[in-house]
């Protein structure tokens, strides 16, 4: 029996667990992405907006998730959408997560992606195999180009820190990946996983994180290698800094509940730019 430190802040949440340990899946998400490789998304303009959720916590209920997926959905300029973690909650099943895709109308002038990082909930519950039949890899990364005047890519990488370290091989291949990426000429690097490297307030404490060594590894990467934005969710709670020219982000928590989920949406061209959004609010 391990204990670890819930999501919800100040409390403690007791899990069990017997998914692989965070090498095990590192190795099997590489022989998923060996076989399958990575993927390249296509955009016709220069610019173009992510849509980034987190912490849906879907139970059986998920309209306000609906609703995300709706306004990704709607947005011409988004050809895809990313979601940070804890997709459902506890020992709930995945399939009220990925049914709230059936249940929203597609829209037909636009691809429809979302990519997905493994939380502490999809993990600790003895949900490692049903997480795996919707979404075979948790460490991987994809690329998108776009085919405006200008031309360009961008490089998206996601870690598994569900367990809070990304262990020795993860580091390694992330070290790989990053050295890899310096020589191709990408316009901006983005890393996002679930569980935050910190956080400055005085929650920090309370809520599971990455060890103080990889928290400075990462750092010290992040900087080296001019990655422009670190997200997160994890911890409920929205907090936006800066180190070393890298912005890191947590993002708000948007579960069934919660009064007013959030969400994050980064219009991506020559510049980058951050808008929160609730669900209340009109685009």
């Amino acid at each position: 029996m391990l204990a670890f430190v819930g999501c919800d802040e100040n409390s403690a949440a007791l899990f069990r667990s017997t998914a692989p340990s965070v090498d095990e899946r590192f190795i099997l998400s590489m022989q998923y992405n060996d076989v399958n490789g990575y993927v390249t998304i296509q955009t016709h303009d220069d610019e173009y907006n992510v849509y980034v959720c987190t912490d849906t916590h879907v139970a059986t209920v998920n309209t306000k998730f609906q609703a995300f997926i709706q306004r990704y959905r709607e947005d011409r300029m988004c050809p895809v959408a990313i979601c940070l973690g804890d997709l459902i909650e506890a020992d709930h099943s995945y399939w009220w997560f990925v049914d709230a895709f059936k249940h929203i109308k597609t829209n037909p002038s636009k691809p429809d992606t979302m990519f997905v990082t493994i939380g502490n909930h999809d993990v600790f519950y003895n949900q490692w195999h049903n997480y795996t039949q919707y979404w075979p890899t948790s460490t991987y990364y994809f690329v998108v180009e776009t085919n405006g005047k200008n031309r360009a890519k961008d490089l998206f990488i996601c870690l598994d820190t569900a367990q809070g370290t990304l262990g020795k091989k993860q580091l390694g291949w992330l070290k790989w990946i990053l050295e890899w990426g310096d020589t191709q000429d990408f316009r901006h690097v983005f890393v996002y996983s679930h569980i935050n490297i910190f956080r400055r307030d005085n929650t920090y404490a309370d809520i599971s994180t990455v060890s103080l060594e990889e928290t400075y590894e990462l750092m010290s990467l992040f900087t080296k290698y001019k990655v422009k934005q670190f997200w997160a969710g994890h911890d409920h709670s929205r907090e936006e800094f800066t180190h070393g020219n890298v912005k890191y982000i947590i993002v708000d928590s948007m579960k069934e509940e919660d009064e007013k989920p959030a969400y994050m949406i980064l219009h991506i061209g020559k510049e980058i730019n951050n808008t929160f959004h609730t669900l209340s609010d009109s685009i």
